[in-house]
């Protein structure tokens, strides 16, 4: 088969769904030797992904093409023209499925956010993805949900056939993530960062309200007053839709000196962040699938989550959770945890855990989807 690749929500390399485009096509790239890929990149995220298989190529576009609406015009128009060149098109990301199609589409839908968290984006783009974005999924001859919870949500809010979609959990990379030895990692972490004291950790971009970093934040500050505790508070990620409002609530807290923003971590960091720190706690309100909760099991560190969306498929009966909305929920699950320590055997469990992920497997069912189609 001639299969197109659509890329055009890689937005620099620096979000999940980045990742999971950039994994799945390394994989790929190692496990399929019978069909041949068209990427379709803009020429702004071209060398995001480096080609080893002969079978695979890059068709290069404008990078004025990734605006969104403009974006949105391309995969109606020019690959529904160009569409009969290939014998599918694989669009990793439910907002660019064309309505119009010139051949067969499979798509990968993370999460329906819009549907349960209010005010996750602007007005204009909360119509968009409550109104416009089903019908384009219900265009898709296929879907990939990266969760059961993803998969629930397709059938409740957009009307998709169940018999159509097919649930494929991302994997991570575990070349990176895995354990660092504490100290070690302490110690790079001091010369890269500058940490020195014992801190919690919340990896994900910034953004309020769907990330809840503000409500983390207060739980901190009670830990903080109540415990005369020394730990910091070290929230990596990058700056995104209100961010500064983030910001200014840590900037008014009685322990804003403990707060401290790393900005976008580069992929060596996480690890260190991971297998360093005395929690990992992650506190979003919704989760399509959550890469830093598996990450951060791999490296062996203590981890607590929301209790909601996919969060609660992952967690299952290994991790403690708590209600996101409930900054009391929160402190108590925080206060519990390092109380109680982390076990070995807890520890053990949780790299067991994420080795099941792994993005090898995803691409052989990624492979068979494809194929079904075929």
């Amino acid at each position: 088969m001639k299969i197109g690749f659509s890329t055009f929500v890689l937005d620099g390399g620096r979000t999940g769904v980045a990742t999971y485009i950039r994994e799945l096509i390394r994989f790929l790239q190692l496990e399929d030797s019978e069909n041949s890929y068209e990427l379709l990149m803009a020429r702004c995220d071209a060398d995001l992904i480096a080609l080893s298989n002969p079978h695979f190529s890059k068709r290069i576009v404008p990078s004025a093409v990734r605006q969104p609406l403009l974006n949105l015009v391309w995969h109606n128009t020019v690959l529904a023209a160009a569409g009969k060149k290939y014998d599918l098109v694989h669009v990793p990301s439910a907002r660019r499925i064309p309505l119009v199609k010139g051949t067969k589409i499979v798509a990968t839908v993370h999460d329906l956010a819009a549907f349960a968290v209010e005010a996750k984006y602007d007005p204009a783009r909360m119509f968009f993805n409550r109104k416009l974005v089903p019908a384009m999924i219900r265009r898709a001859d296929h879907v990939m949900a990266v969760s059961e919870f993803t998969k629930n949500d397709l059938v409740k809010y957009a009307g998709y056939p169940e018999e159509r979609i097919s649930v494929i959990y991302s994997g991570i990379n575990h070349d990176v993530f895995r354990p660092v030895e504490p100290a070690a990692a302490r110690e790079k972490l001091q010369l890269a960062h500058g940490l020195e004291k014992p801190f919690f950790t919340y990896v994900s971009r910034l953004e309020h309200p769907a990330k809840n970093h503000i409500r983390l934040i207060e739980a901190f500050e009670r830990f903080k007053l109540e415990n005369d505790s020394a730990h910091q508070l070290v929230l990596a990620g990058a700056d995104w839709n209100g961010a500064d409002a983030i910001k200014a609530r840590a900037a008014q807290s009685p322990v804003k000196d403990d707060i401290l923003f790393l900005g976008f971590v580069p992929l060596k960091s996480l690890p260190l962040l991971y297998s360093a720190c005395d929690l990992m706690v992650f506190p979003s309100l919704f989760e399509g699938f959550g890469f830093p909760i598996v990450e951060a099991l791999a490296c062996g560190a203590p981890v607590i989550c929301s209790n909601t969306s996919s969060m609660r498929e992952l967690a299952g009966n290994r991790l403690p959770t708590f209600e996101p909305t409930d900054p009391e929920a929160l402190f108590q699950c925080m206060v519990n945890t390092v109380s109680a320590g982390w076990s070995r055997e807890r520890r053990v469990r949780g790299t067991d855990f994420a080795l099941s992920f792994d993005w090898r497997r995803t691409a052989q069912r990624v492979v068979e989807v494809y194929r079904s189609l075929g």
